[in-house]
């Protein structure tokens, strides 16, 4: 059952034809879609509205740029027919990368893949008119104390360990604090729920811009599994790496480091790879 006037919508903009609601991946939309279109109607969430405003402006300049994402055929924020934004897309027939339960090896093709299209992403956007100003403002958070803490008294840190950790945000923060040397257009929300793929591992579409602004290019790789990311660095080519600024990799790290630490309070069987990191560090 909707409570969406999906026939109406589709009708307006020269659309017919049998649809199906689809399951959602996120919490910003509700989502339909006929056999060619994909209709997505704003939820009630507080970041619902802001994003699909965003995405309105960012989704357009990536795809006219080259990038893999879906055309945006209409944007509707008039509450005309609902009272919420909704958008109009052409539909990628393909699979959700969180979904799909591909091998290690063609999830590492994929985030291969995912990797030039940062490359292209920054290289190739240099300008997004945004006259409402609904881009979004892509940054770091700076503060990973809170976070320790909780780590700290949920007794689940190993003998140690937020020591190390103290030791590691101490080294790490004056890089996460300079940030890139350059800004760039970034979609800022590449994780693997916004990743389209085939069951052979090739890209079809990166989506759901909701985040995209202009920011330190080190930010479009923090939500890239910490294990696949040699695989989206091998994509944006280690000859590029200078894009990323001086010692990127200190804010690969950090940019990793709350949501490790959230996870590992919460979870006991989830740990905080300390010495990953410090390998990946010293590898640099």
């Amino acid at each position: 059952m909707t409570i969406d006037p999906v026939d109406d919508i589709l009708r307006l903009h020269g659309f017919s034809g049998p649809w199906q609601l689809l399951p959602a991946t996120g919490i910003a939309n509700r989502i339909y879609a006929t056999a060619d279109i994909v209709l997505r109607v704003a939820t009630d969430h507080e970041e619902a509205v802001p994003d699909a405003r965003t995405e309105s402006v960012a989704a357009p300049v990536a795809h006219q740029a080259g990038i893999l994402t879906p055309r945006l055929i209409a944007f509707d924020d008039s509450r005309t027919l609902v009272a919420r934004p909704y958008s109009l897309w052409e539909r990628v027939h393909g699979e959700t990368l969180g979904l799909a339960q591909l091998d290690p090896a063609r999830q590492m093709e994929v985030w291969r893949q995912v990797g030039q299209q940062i490359l292209q992403l920054h290289s190739t956007v240099t300008d997004c008119p945004d006259p409402d100003g609904y881009l979004d403002e892509p940054d770091r958070e700076l503060d990973l104390h809170p976070a320790l803490r909780r780590w700290a008294d949920s007794g689940h840190a190993p003998q140690g360990g937020v020591r190390q950790m103290e030791e590691l945000i101490s080294e790490l923060l004056p890089l996460a604090v300079r940030g890139g040397d350059g800004r760039c257009f970034l979609h800022n929300d590449l994780h693997e729920m916004n990743i389209m793929c085939t069951r052979e591992a090739r890209l079809l579409a990166l989506l759901d811009w909701g985040d995209a602004g202009w920011g330190d290019p080190v930010l479009d790789f923090a939500a890239v599994p910490f294990a696949l990311l040699p695989a989206a660095l091998e994509g944006f080519g280690r000859e590029n790496r200078p894009r990323l600024g001086d010692c990127p990799e200190a804010r690969l790290v950090w940019d990793r480091l709350e949501e490790a630490l959230d996870d590992a309070a919460d979870d006991p069987s989830c740990t905080v790879p300390l010495a990953a990191y410090r390998e990946f560090l010293d590898r640099g």
